[in-house]
């Protein structure tokens, strides 16, 4: 179990079942595809008004959360509640304390599982950057009432509970060995691909298995050398076959997010890379990107 998710348990004793006999629980894992603590620096976790807390201090030696960051709720009840999650990533924390500017909500409702750990990822992607709003200690998403942010789209933020799979280690944690996916190391070698605008998909090789990611021209991503140096790259690492990332089609084109020819005529993303996943592994959700945020160790990128 993770610092984060010891540290998130003991000030949720009030939502504990005490003296269950099956468990009721839902595991909440937070993860992200941007740098911290450069690109946000607090951590808000809030759950039906009953909990509140930002985590601070990200990436430092001594953070409050690293990532992917759990957090398990049990049920008071033999389970079946319903449950409002709202997760932030928001900036300037140390310095404006709990009102930093929010920069990204996800939203989740569902309901505490019976007799069973589900699993409920929740991602803080920069394609929903600028989908939440703050006030003080409180967060909203932008995408309005029952709605949330998924890859840049508003989607219905209810999640049916039963469709969720079982909690493991292994698909949080790089399969339980805290392995982790190096950005920089993995798009060394990585080319621009050209993207087919109309319908957001770019060429696949037809042979195996690639990994693809988003050059952002706003020093947004992990960067491959100091982030204030102009020649360097900044890069978000998409998931494959997520509906957070990309996935491939029949024809063996690779479906980008909408969302990303979208910004690429904001010039908010500068290019779409490409390599093989061959040295390294093909990112997925369960593979967190490596850095000193990582919850399973301290890697840098």
């Amino acid at each position: 179990m993770s610092r984060g998710r010891r540290l998130a348990l003991a000030v949720l004793a009030a939502l504990a079942c005490g003296g269950c006999g099956e468990v009721d629980e839902i595991v909440v894992a937070i993860s992200t595809d941007l740098a911290v603590p450069k690109d946000f620096d607090v951590l808000q976790v809030q759950v039906d008004g009953k909990f509140n807390y930002a985590y601070r201090r990200l990436g430092a030696s001594d953070a409050e959360a690293r990532f992917p960051a759990t957090i398990g709720f049990f049920s008071s009840d033999a389970g079946g509640e319903a449950i409002t999650i709202k997760v932030a990533a928001r900036t300037n924390g140390e310095v404006q304390g709990d009102t930093g500017p929010v920069r990204i909500v996800r939203e989740v409702v569902t309901r505490i599982p019976k007799d069973r750990v589900a699993l409920l990822t929740v991602p803080l992607d920069f394609l929903c950057d600028g989908s939440g709003r703050g006030a003080g200690i409180d967060v909203e998403s932008t995408c309005g009432d029952g709605m949330t942010c998924v890859a840049g789209a508003c989607v219905p933020s209810e999640i049916d509970s039963s469709t969720l799979p079982d909690y493991s280690s292994r698909d949080v944690y790089g399969g339980g060995d805290g392995e982790c996916f190096d950005v920089t190391v993995c798009f060394a070698e990585a080319t621009p691909a050209e993207v087919d605008t109309a319908g957001c998909t770019i060429a696949g090789d037809g042979v195996g298995p690639r990994n693809v990611a988003l050059e952002t021209a706003g020093r947004d991503g992990i960067c491959d050398g100091d982030e204030d140096d102009e020649d360097s790259r900044c890069l978000v690492a998409l998931n494959a076959d997520s509906d957070n990332g990309f996935q491939v089609e029949a024809d063996g084109r690779i479906q980008l997010p909408p969302k990303v020819c979208e910004q690429m005529a904001q010039k908010k993303i500068a290019a779409v890379l490409t390599a093989p996943a061959t040295d390294c592994a093909q990112k997925a959700a369960g593979l967190p990107t490596c850095g000193p945020w990582l919850a399973s160790g301290s890697k840098e990128p």
